[in-house]
């Protein structure tokens, strides 16, 4: 739900019969999660909702989509972002500032391809943590590529491409820790890695946010990241998968094997499956399990990690398979999976039990 013109994913969410946006709608109706993670929404770049959000939720969620009952997400957040957000110097070296290539994180206008979470439970906004303005050189052990980059650009370039947030949710009086981010894309770049090294780098943040690494400092000042043996659910696009694509897959590896993370959903029997990714044939070969792709490029991309502390029921990916009824909410008319049918990742869901 992200557009090039600042402004036009509203505009077009005015339309109460948007049909992609229906079957987007749909797919949540019927997965009817308690806390959703949507990637590229559009919305501010300095955080809050212009009416986008609240229009997906009212004239599209509240209402049935496809047969699928409506749902309702009383709570929401629009963290700001670094997307399209102009940088003072030049990054790309062409000797002037122009979107998207010379702002924070690429995007076309401030906001681009952000990302929004909505709840049925109450989100403790004040208690909300950000590392959007961490710059790249200040995280230790940084894969900056080097030289590639002016002084000045690095002295003022930050490391995360949109937000890396820490959300907690109060669910029946009970403290459950959103871990929220959607790092760039491994890929655009040149010799220099520049995008690989900046992935790395931004799983590396979450790892540290999860750590509770001392050298972070959050952009209220505070120290820190996550509290010591807190509950807590890690969710995003991460860009990155262990088995393919063209990440460095050093930082996803320590991520998903990580002694907090819940191993068996991390990489274990309970990883989130599918029956219709089977049906999938990338276009280069693959080595990961087709059942647990995420993306249409066949791979696994998109993640929901609850911490290893917490009691997990079940899990899935939503992609039907061809005899499933709701494949249609997945295809185009000619029944083809393609990006402008819904969208080029599909939904992950983990269920977990909060005692």
């Amino acid at each position: 739900m992200s557009a090039a013109a600042s402004g036009e994913i509203l505009r077009q969410l005015e339309q109460p019969d948007h049909e992609r946006f229906s079957k987007l709608a749909a797919i949540i109706q019927h997965v009817n999660p308690d806390v959703l993670m949507l990637c590229e929404f559009d919305h501010p770049g300095l955080g809050g909702d212009d009416g986008a959000v609240a229009r997906f939720c009212q004239h599209y969620l509240a209402l049935s989509q496809h047969g699928q009952p409506a749902v309702s997400y009383p709570y929401r957040y629009c963290p700001p972002s670094n997307t399209g957000l102009a940088m003072a110097n030049d990054l790309d070296g062409d000797g002037k500032i122009t979107l998207p290539n010379d702002a924070q994180g690429f995007g076309e206008h401030h906001g681009h391809f952000s990302f929004v979470i909505l709840s049925r439970y109450p989100l403790l906004d004040e208690e909300i943590k950000s590392w959007q303005t961490l710059r790249w050189q200040d995280l230790p052990g940084h894969q900056m590529p080097e030289g590639y980059y002016s002084a000045a650009a690095c002295a003022e370039l930050r490391l995360s491409s949109k937000n890396h947030v820490l959300v907690p949710v109060n669910v029946g009086g009970a403290i459950l820790h959103l871990v929220c981010c959607h790092p760039t894309p491994p890929v655009f770049d040149g010799h220099e890695k520049r995008n690989a090294r900046r992935n790395h780098d931004e799983l590396a943040l979450l790892t540290a946010i999860i750590e509770d690494a001392e050298h972070l400092v959050d952009d209220k000042g505070s120290s820190g990241g996550l509290p010591r043996d807190s509950r807590f659910v890690v969710m995003g696009d991460l860009n990155a998968d262990m088995a393919d694509g063209d990440g460095m897959k050093r930082a996803i590896r320590d991520l998903l094997l990580h002694p907090t993370i819940h191993r068996s959903v991390s990489s274990g029997r309970m990883t989130p499956k599918s029956l219709g990714g089977r049906f999938l044939r990338p276009w280069q070969p693959r080595r990961g399990r087709p059942s647990e792709w995420t993306h249409i490029s066949g791979l696994r991309l998109d993640y929901v990690l609850p911490s290893a502390n917490l009691e997990v029921l079940q899990s899935g990916v939503f992609w039907p398979d061809k005899k499933d009824p709701l494949r249609h909410l997945i295809t185009d008319a000619r029944g083809r999976e393609r990006p402008q049918a819904g969208s080029d990742h599909r939904l992950v869901w983990v269920d977990i039990a909060l005692k």
